[in-house]
């Protein structure tokens, strides 16, 4: 992943914190309506799958999530760090009976 180009991008974008949640909470909308389609969710039978599908969906909110996160002072090593914390929590909880 470049993460200095999406820095970049994120430190150029003119969006508030404000208006990058909201954005973020659009793109988590957009991709609960390509997963309901993907189920063949009730009410959804006259939708068809976005271009880009879930994983696009998925993309923008990671891309959407790095925007805020590098518009807050966050640096890569320090992501790089958090990850890795955040993962081994995450094993730790799934070995848990």
């Amino acid at each position: 992943m470049n993460y200095a180009l999406i820095k970049k991008l994120s430190l150029q974008e003119p969006k508030t914190l404000l208006q990058r949640m909201v954005k973020l909470q659009e793109e988590v909308g957009e991709l609960a309506q390509e997963v309901l389609v993907s189920q063949n969710a009730s009410g959804t039978q006259h939708k068809s799958e976005g271009p880009d599908g879930i994983k696009g969906e998925c993309v923008d909110i990671i891309l959407v999530a790095l925007s805020i996160y590098f518009s807050q002072g966050g640096q890569e090593p320090d992501f790089e760090k958090y990850a890795e914390q955040k993962c081994l929590k995450w094993e730790k909880h799934q070995q848990r009976p």
